[in-house]
């Protein structure tokens, strides 16, 4: 996680040095052009070929300007994609060295993409294949008709293998302690098992041997539910 916290901070420190050299750049430029614009006047240079030049920077300064504010417009959407591709939980906001646009730059994206990830079928789209409603093996767009043979769905789980591809980190800790429950219910439930007055008198270990065996229903709570 640190990690990827490393990565959204760098992102926006690639952002400032950008912006820091386009502004250097635009200076550069107008000093340029005053310091042409100058020696031209008292070299004696027609007016209208210091304003060709003069026109020429500006254009260039021009084409500058249109950079900087694309880069500006776009940087929305790089940091969502930046956020999309990596595991960045609300609890990592805080730390963070941006200032107030960056920050809220950064809680635009971060809703962005959690609300995408909650309420569109993008994400399920890498394990449903390239229909959001589901597979549809026979036709690209079945009509739903009695007459219509049914698909079976088992001659074409090869289709499926490799698509989730592997666990995020996120993802990994959730189905680690999902197995951690899994383990510990399976043993109280061995123990409950073990420690059951029906099953011991019965000679059985397990609960579904007892049932086998039909000793459940020779119970007297079983006679006594049967009545």
């Amino acid at each position: 996680m640190s990690g990827n916290k490393e990565l959204v901070e760098q992102f926006f420190v690639q952002e400032r040095k950008k912006a820091r050299q386009m502004v250097v750049i635009l200076w550069i430029m107008v000093g340029i052009g005053d310091l042409f614009a100058l020696v031209a006047w008292f070299e004696g240079v027609e007016i209208s070929r210091i304003l060709r030049g003069l026109a020429a920077l500006g254009g260039f300064a021009f084409v500058m300007l249109w950079l900087v504010r694309h880069q500006k417009k776009t940087l929305q959407e790089r940091l969502g994609t930046l956020l999309a591709s990596i595991e960045f939980g609300w609890d990592e906001f805080h730390g963070l060295d941006l200032n107030s646009a960056e920050a809220d730059h950064l809680h635009i994206a971060f809703a962005a993409t959690t609300l995408g990830r909650t309420t569109t079928n993008e994400s399920y789209l890498r394990t449903r294949g390239s229909d959001e409603k589901g597979p549809a093996f026979d036709e690209a767009e079945a009509a739903i008709s009695a007459s219509k043979q049914r698909v079976d769905p088992l001659l074409h789980e090869e289709d499926y293998v490799g698509l989730e591809g592997e666990l995020r980190v996120a993802e990994q800790l959730v189905e680690e302690a999902n197995q951690q429950y899994a383990d510990e219910a399976q043993r109280q439930w061995d123990i409950a098992e073990a420690r059951d007055m029906d099953n011991i008198e019965a000679g059985v270990k397990r609960l579904g041997d007892l049932v086998a065996t039909g000793g459940l229903s020779k119970m007297p709570r079983m006679e006594l539910w049967k009545n």
